[in-house]
């Protein structure tokens, strides 16, 4: 009996023992998930406020513009309205020649320096236009001709500096009488 009573002093000490073994394993586990939850918020708040790559400015300076290449960028086109009625003299008789035009840019600055200045476009396109011959421009060759000298006449008369300028020409009517 005496050995059962001291088997019951013993259960005891032995149960305290494996509590605070189960306490000291819960603390453990308790602070394995604190570090990885530390861990991942961590590593979270890395890629989400401080991932980028490029260094932040020094002394206030501004970051340089990346150069755009007129490959990203899309046309803008801007009619030359209304249609131009040009008449010239040919083997004795009056011709004429009647052409829409299109004119295309990547940058709306040029078209608005164009449009500033139409009156004076126009009427470097018509004296342009009066002073072409009818055999030229019945050929390929003349009308392409005659698109190039439009698109450096613009620019002459406007006065076009740098990127803002017109890139092509187009015709979008052409007919000759």
């Amino acid at each position: 009996m005496a050995d059962e009573l001291n088997l019951g002093k013993d259960a005891p000490e032995d149960n305290e023992d494996a509590v605070s073994e189960g306490k000291g394993g819960m603390k453990k586990i308790i602070i394995i998930v604190a570090v990885v939850a530390l861990l991942i918020g961590g590593a979270a708040a890395f890629f989400l406020l401080g991932g980028d790559d490029e260094p932040a400015p020094e002394d206030g300076a501004e970051a340089v513009k990346e150069e755009v290449v007129e490959e990203d960028l899309d046309p803008i086109y801007f009619p030359l309205a209304p249609a131009f009625v040009v008449n010239y003299e040919h083997e004795g008789k009056v011709r004429y020649v009647q052409m829409e035009l299109q004119i295309m840019s990547y940058q709306q600055e040029a078209l608005d320096k164009v449009e500033a200045n139409m009156p004076a476009v126009r009427n470097s396109l018509i004296m342009l236009f009066g002073s072409q011959s009818f055999d030229e421009l019945r050929t390929v060759e003349g009308k392409e001709k005659l698109r190039k000298a439009v698109k450096d006449n613009i620019h002459s008369v406007v006065r076009m500096k740098g990127d803002a300028k017109v890139e092509d020409v187009f015709f979008t009517a052409f007919v000759m009488q």
